[in-house]
């Protein structure tokens, strides 16, 4: 049950953890030049923002969604790696998202593991 409850809050925090960098990127420190502020921030956070909710309903199968919406994050941060300016951004975004990926797999197994010895 340890495991379950671990993995759990790895996979909220780096969720949370990646709604705080991408607001805080997109809006005070690089804001882009042709659009308002805001918009890239909303964009970027809709799917992160329907995740966290979700995950706070424990559901089994927000664990695999999520592990999906990880790998979409993990390409827009290798992408942001292209350029000189969001290198490091992309860099974060790519390892947060691995983090993330791997904790909501590894709470899938063990939540598996458990209902097949039940």
């Amino acid at each position: 049950m340890k495991k379950l409850l671990f993995y759990e809050y790895i996979t909220y925090a780096c969720v949370v953890f990646l709604i705080l960098l991408i607001v805080v990127w997109n809006v005070f420190l690089y804001p882009p030049e042709n659009l308002p502020r805001v918009i890239p921030g909303i964009l970027y956070n809709v799917p992160l923002l329907i995740i966290m909710v979700k995950l706070n309903k424990n559901n089994f199968s927000t664990y695999i969604i999520t592990s999906y919406v990880m790998l979409f994050y993990f390409v827009i941060g290798v992408g942001n790696t292209t350029t000189q300016n969001s290198f490091y951004f992309g860099i974060i975004i790519a390892v947060i998202s691995l983090i993330a990926f791997t904790s909501s797999i590894f709470y899938v197994r063990e939540k598996d593991k458990k209902s097949i010895e039940d």
